[in-house]
């Protein structure tokens, strides 16, 4: 990591009347990281009960609503194409009035859209009404019902009405003739409903009441007018129903109208809104130094330090002070600026760094900066996709060694050893490829995976060699054609040879083991260059080089004097080659007080002995399990192995002769490699994370970093525009202040009320 990774920190002190102008002009830049303010938890409770945040809620809420309402989803904004040109612009005099302003934009639409919808929904009723009515009349047509013969009933009552079939049974028994003196019949209607006609005694009309309440069921009228002296009218009921459809049609015409006609409005309301939701955290970054100014801080990468400069001079002028300060990697780092601050002339634009190191060391009760400071994870393009599996764990801190070129190289030989096989190996590269190209542009984590599969695939198909597997077999065959017989091959500078594992398994024992031994010390190894680079050049030697030679000693100690203690306790003391790095690792802490290393100064010789003890003993303890570990590379390569082998004997009982039984094998054989592949690649892909999490990244790799996000509006529909008056007089001045003293006043009440329902 060099310069260009590096980054400053910029404090922008500047008028109130120009904070929406400066978040504005930062958005444009794009590579602004803002500082994130800390607040105290009565203070950002009380933000976050503020009428503007709780605006920002009600604006999502009702832009979701008027989505819901026209049915307009993200795929229908993400596939609108338009010029720059053509973007919705949208002015206010400042934040507030921005807010208000799209929420009367959103509140209009619907209104308008509800009030449409409530015709439609009112239009519907009577079209289903009308349907009913022209069902149930079709069925009356057969029983000669006419405008005459039905009101001439003196002593009866004939009505009509409609229920759901499930209320067939109830309606039989709650009309059984013995219990109540009637006449009815049941006829089938569309949408899963029934109707039914009744002809009862006038003087039951309150027993009838009481019973028809019990089925749910509705009231068709026989209305005079569809009725003629000979039947019923169907022309006017046909023309009714005509009617209502085509005034349906225009209202659902109309709705779609609206979401049409105003995609592109819509779209850009959406990104506002979006752009006022990141806005508002932004704003709330600010920190206020007086009734007028107030400060942003933010970082920016080091090569863009004086260009932004220049464009805040050249754009404020004299209403804009920033100072800034330069975040070294190597050493710490505090927030202490420089006694004049940084203005228009280019001469001064420059920070003494030495001067704030200087001054910086002497700040005990700082923060570093180093932790606070975001970090850029750039890395060549074929390593890249790994980054998806490092930020898993963590993104790394601004002065720490990125592990994803190393987990490039790593990850895939770990899988590889556990999925050992030319043909699964050929698989994942194909099935890799093809997901990275149908995901490359789409889904950015899918295409990512999809490139890991295909670096997995390469690892998996040069140690098949290793192994001597072909999709469980020992020789490439295709169709029945031989085209290669694997040999063994002996692994370059060892005499370890991995063909045939089931038969080979001590080999196969001792080369995980030796993978694992490799992998703790690679990762040893990185937290010594990390300690290096940040200049505790002490702990590198005492801490990592110390662990990484007790390991390889207890290594060589066990391989070649294996585990007879009095083998190690004769001459040459094979023991030393532990003893010694254990030893040092025990009093590396109490020599450090010695050498007067800054942060051992307080600490007693006694204390420091009995801790530096307990953290070789630590050190013992998991560097036994960390080895042990990797004893699962063993396991599930000998797993997949006899899969395969179980498979292929598996086909081999299906016996008979002829294209039927050829291809019930072929068939069987794929079916069966495929679960394997999609289990097993799946189980041997979570072993190779926790390898790499719990017995690689623990030793160096803190993980607590910051990813660099720069402060950015989105402008692909939208232009948000800001024209506050900036001169003000004295009279609005004044009124300033006093909304200001008010509003401070305000804030120490809500304060003062909160403490006193906590502590009461």
């Amino acid at each position: 990591m060099g310069k260009k990774d590096e980054f400053c920190l910029m404090k922008a002190d500047i008028n109130n009347n120009y904070k929406d102008q400066l978040l504005i002009e930062i958005s444009n830049l794009n590579t602004v990281h803002i500082k994130q303010k800390e607040k105290t938890k009565i203070k950002g409770e009380i933000e976050d009960k503020r009428p503007v945040v709780e605006k920002i809620k009600l604006l999502r809420k009702n832009l979701n609503t008027l989505f819901k309402k026209l049915d307009i989803n993200e795929a229908d904004i993400e596939n609108l194409r338009i010029k720059k040109s053509e973007r919705i612009e949208f002015k206010a005099q400042d934040f507030t009035e921005l807010i208000n302003h799209i929420l009367e934009e959103i509140d209009f639409f619907i209104n308008r859209v509800t009030e449409l919808q409530s015709y439609i929904a009112k239009a519907n009723i009577e079209l289903e009404n009308l349907q009913s009515i022209k069902a149930c009349y079709k069925h009356l047509e057969k029983i000669n019902i006419t405008k005459n013969n039905v009101t001439n009933l003196n002593y009866f009552k004939f009505k009509v009405f409609t229920t759901f079939y499930k209320n067939l049974d109830n309606l039989n028994n709650l009309f059984a003739f013995s219990e109540f003196p009637n006449f009815y019949e049941t006829f089938e209607i569309p949408d899963d409903r029934i109707g039914f006609y009744i002809i009862y005694p006038k003087d039951k009309e309150d027993e009838f009441n009481g019973r028809i309440r019990l089925i749910h069921s509705e009231q068709v009228p026989i209305l005079k007018k569809y009725m003629t002296d000979t039947g019923i009218n169907y022309n006017r009921i046909d023309m009714e129903i005509n009617f209502i459809k085509d005034l349906l049609l225009r209202y659902n015409k109309e709705q779609s109208r609206i979401a049409k006609d105003n995609l592109l409005k819509f779209a850009g309301i959406n990104e506002i809104v979006q752009n006022i939701e990141e806005y508002n955290w932004a704003d709330q970054q600010f920190e206020k130094t007086s009734t007028n100014r107030a400060i942003l801080k933010f970082f920016v990468p080091l090569s863009k330090k004086n260009k932004i400069q220049e464009t805040l001079f050249n754009k404020f002028k004299d209403n804009v002070i920033v100072d800034s300060i330069d975040v070294s990697k190597k050493r710490p780092i505090y927030e202490i600026y420089p006694s004049k601050s940084i203005r228009k002339k280019k001469s001064r634009l420059k920070v003494k760094t030495e001067t704030i190191k200087s001054l910086s060391e002497e700040s005990d009760s700082v923060e570093d900066l180093r932790d606070q400071t975001p970090r850029i994870m750039k890395n060549f393009f074929l390593v890249r996709p790994f980054e998806a599996i490092t930020k898993m764990y963590g993104t790394p801190t601004y002065s720490e060694i990125d592990p994803t070129p190393i987990i490039a190289f790593t990850f895939p030989i770990l899988f590889g050893i556990m999925f050992g096989d030319i043909g699964h190996g050929l698989t994942l590269i194909i099935c890799g490829l093809i997901g990275a190209l149908v995901f490359r542009k789409r889904k950015k984590q899918m295409s990512n995976f999809s490139w890991i599969i295909f670096f997995c695939g390469w690892a998996a198909f040069f140690i098949g060699f290793l192994y001597g597997e072909f999709f469980g077999k020992q020789e490439i065959e295709i169709f029945g054609i031989v085209l290669l017989n694997l040999e063994p091959i002996k692994i370059p500078f060892t005499n370890i040879i991995l063909y045939n594992p089931l038969n080979n398994i001590l080999s196969v024992f001792y080369f995980s083991i030796l993978i694992g031994i490799f992998h703790i010390i690679l990762g040893w190894i990185i937290q010594f260059l990390n300690y290096w680079k940040q200049h505790r050049k002490y702990l590198a030697f005492t801490d990592s080089l110390m662990k990484i030679f007790f390991l390889i000693g207890g290594t060589v100690l066990i391989f070649t004097y294996g585990f007879d203690i009095y083998v190690w306790l004769a001459f040459p003391y094979p023991i030393l080659f532990v003893l010694i790095p254990g030893l040092l690792l025990i009093l590396s802490k109490p020599l450090g007080k010695v050498f007067k290393l800054s942060y051992l100064r307080e600490e007693s010789f006694g204390g420091l002995l009995g801790e530096g003890s307990i953290e070789t003993f630590d050190t013992l303890l998991s560097v036994m399990s960390n080895v042990l570990s990797y004893i699962r590379l063993l396991a599930l390569a000998l797993a997949h192995v006899a899969l395969l082998y179980a498979i292929n004997e598996m086909g081999n009982l299906i016996q008979g002769e002829g294209i039927g039984f050829e291809i019930l094998n072929i068939v069987g054989l794929i079916f069966g490699n495929i679960i394997v592949i999609l289990i097993e690649g799946l189980l041997v892909f979570i072993n190779t994370m926790r390898l790499h999490f719990y017995e690689f990244f623990f030793k160096f790799f803190q993980g607590s970093g910051i990813e660099y996000f720069p402060f950015y509006l989105d402008a692909d529909y939208s232009v948000m525009i800001f024209s506050r008056e900036l001169e003000k007089d004295i009279i609005s001045e004044e009124i300033d202040k006093e909304i200001e003293i008010k509003s401070v006043k305000d804030e120490i009440d809500k304060a003062k009320s909160y403490i006193s329902k906590e502590f009461k």
